[in-house]
């Protein structure tokens, strides 16, 4: 089976291209004209069981908007949606599962999104056949003895209220108002009559799980619900839905391999080729999908969806004994909130990380070391040029090329920055206007926007939030490299804890009281920091065997209790299964 992709956004027929895959294509030259059409809207179109994937199209186009992929022919059938013609289209289908909680895994762009609307009922099955409408009861019989064909009977036939909490998230009006009753807590008394315009990252996202949380229906859905929150408000959440849901069907989407292997009894992979297709695979019990996931290998299924698998282990960089920036202790004091801070420094190849809650100063930390705030010491001026990543990341238009280019004039002859645009696929995006990127190329995009000016120090603000597993990891590696190179430093704010354990060497603990205070500790390793975090919110993390991640234990288990006994909170080594 061939299939043949156009991105519409990409393709620049009529306007800026007289169809050169229609000029370049055999069977057309040969006669077969539909191989390669016009469509009604003026873009390509390519007739798949026409097309003899010789790839020249692809090759010549040079827009790179096209796509022509080779699958096996039974996955034919297997196809459950395609948005119309040369677009996207998925194979399988997520399957929610009474009283249990199944997570969703896969890059991005890969389907996961497609998937909740098919299972939530904004899209419905068309099994590639888009100019036509399929009734219900041949949807439910084109997925006979399917494990997904009860849930449709009873989502088309019975009417089963789905609840989704998106990706995006939108608020409108004050907290009050998005709320029904808050009957699970999530939200404190003291946030009930902001305006949702004056929530952080982080706040908003609790109004939105509590949102959702507060309807009464008989399926919830989550889409990367763990963006922006802290690692105590991601354990709070956890535990709510797991507590609160547990006789519900619930699905989830998430990044953090930490969270989603606590939260979830079971697992489905999403694989395939991002923006082009996706498959699902079958649901397999957490620890072992996770694991298969990592390795690119599903074995039940004899298919391998990766060439490499992920490692997981510290990429971390060499610091010398060459001091890049000091700081002396200085305190904040902003409004009703204060920030007291120790003494620090840094040396050249540190990649240092911030951990705590949110509200408690790190991004005032940031912005205090920056010069941008008044300090007890005054405007701290530290001698230092800065190169900042915020949290929140404004669009604004312009192609990403044209962004590069105003902040260095020289990167496409740097061969370092090249090879950091390709390793991340950012060379797909550079045409793209940044108005129009999803939120993982948006933060892709700032990161490396961020490297790339004339710095000395780097200041990362969450720069894992909306990136997929392999980003992820490509960027711990990036950044690693990066300081190393270049004789530069950074600090990095993040609440994935294996993002900071695999990058960072040593970490800054925050402590404190949201909103009201916060302390620094004096900077140690990220481990010893790490250990201290979990020492204060009660949990202990082992290592699993095969992969060497991090798992949070259940409370009161045996390792939970033999960690805390030796204050091992954070093990460094695996542990039993």
């Amino acid at each position: 089976m061939r299939i043949a992709v156009i991105k519409e956004e990409e393709c620049q027929a009529p306007d800026s291209c007289d169809y050169i895959c229609r000029d370049v294509c055999p069977p057309v030259r040969q006669g077969f004209k539909d191989t390669v059409f016009v469509r009604e809207n003026g873009k390509a179109g390519i007739t798949e069981d026409l097309c003899i994937s010789c790839g020249i199209c692809v090759k010549r186009c040079p827009f790179d908007a096209i796509r022509i992929i080779n699958l096996p022919d039974e996955l034919k059938r297997e196809m459950t949606f395609q948005y119309g013609i040369n677009t996207f289209r998925t194979y399988n289908i997520a399957t929610p599962i009474s009283g249990s909680i199944v997570g969703l895994v896969g890059r991005n762009g890969i389907g996961k999104t497609t998937n909740i609307k098919l299972i939530s009922n904004t899209l419905t099955p068309n099994f590639g056949e888009y100019s036509s409408s399929h009734t219900p009861e041949d949807i439910i019989k084109r997925f006979r003895g399917k494990d997904i064909q009860p849930y449709l009977t009873k989502l088309y036939k019975n009417g089963l209220e789905v609840a989704v909490k998106p990706q995006e998230v939108e608020l409108l009006g004050k907290v009050s108002e998005n709320l029904e009753n808050n009957r699970f807590g999530l939200i404190k008394s003291t946030l009930m009559n902001r305006d949702t315009k004056t929530l952080s990252g982080g706040e908003a996202q609790l109004v939105a799980i509590a949102k959702v949380m507060d309807k009464d229906a008989d399926v919830y859905i989550f889409d990367e619900p763990m963006n922006y929150l802290d690692v105590t408000q991601r354990l709070a959440v956890a535990a709510s839905i797991r507590n609160n849901l547990k006789d519900k069907m619930v699905m989830v989407v998430e990044h953090d391999l930490i969270m989603l292997d606590y939260l979830t009894d079971f697992v489905q992979i999403l694989y395939g080729s991002d923006a082009n297709y996706g498959i699902v695979s079958h649901v397999m019990p957490t620890r072992n999908g996770i694991n298969n996931y990592i390795k690119g290998y599903l074995p039940d299924e004899n298919m391998r969806f990766r060439n490499w698998e992920i490692t997981i282990k510290k990429t971390l960089s060499v610091a010398s004994d060459r001091t890049i920036v000091s700081w002396p202790e200085f305190s904040v004091k902003m409004g009703e909130f204060s920030l007291e801070t120790k003494a620090g420094s840094l040396y050249e190849g540190d990649v240092v990380g911030v951990i705590g809650e949110n509200g408690i100063g790190k991004t005032t930390f940031m912005r205090a070391l920056a010069g941008e705030l008044e300090t007890s010491e005054g405007k701290l001026d530290l001698g230092i040029k800065i190169g900042y990543k915020p949290q929140f990341i404004q669009r604004f238009d312009s192609t990403v090329s044209d962004a590069f280019l105003s902040i260095n004039p020289n990167y496409e002859r740097d061969t370092e920055f090249l090879s950091i645009i390709n390793k991340l696929e950012i060379n797909k995006l550079l045409n793209k206007n940044i108005k129009t990127l999803s939120g993982g190329e948006l933060q892709k995009v700032a990161v490396v926007a961020a490297l790339m000016k004339d710095a000395d120090i780097f200041l990362l603000d969450e720069p894992s939030a909306n990136l997929d597993i392999e980003d992820r990891l490509e960027l711990m590696g990036i950044i690693s490299s990066f300081m190393n190179t270049r004789k530069k430093c950074a600090i990095i704010v993040d609440h994935d804890v294996l993002f900071l354990d695999s990058v960072c060497s040593k970490s800054i603990l925050f402590g404190g009281e949201r909103g009201v205070n916060g302390m620094t500790d004096e900077i140690k390793s990220t481990s010893s920091a790490i250990n201290d975090f979990l020492t204060r919110v009660d949990v202990t993390m082992r290592r699993d065997p095969d992969t060497l991640r991090p798992r949070i234990n259940t409370k009161g288990s045996r390792l939970d209790l033999e960690q805390k006994e030796r204050n091992e909170f954070f093990a460094e080594s695996a542990s039993h299964k």
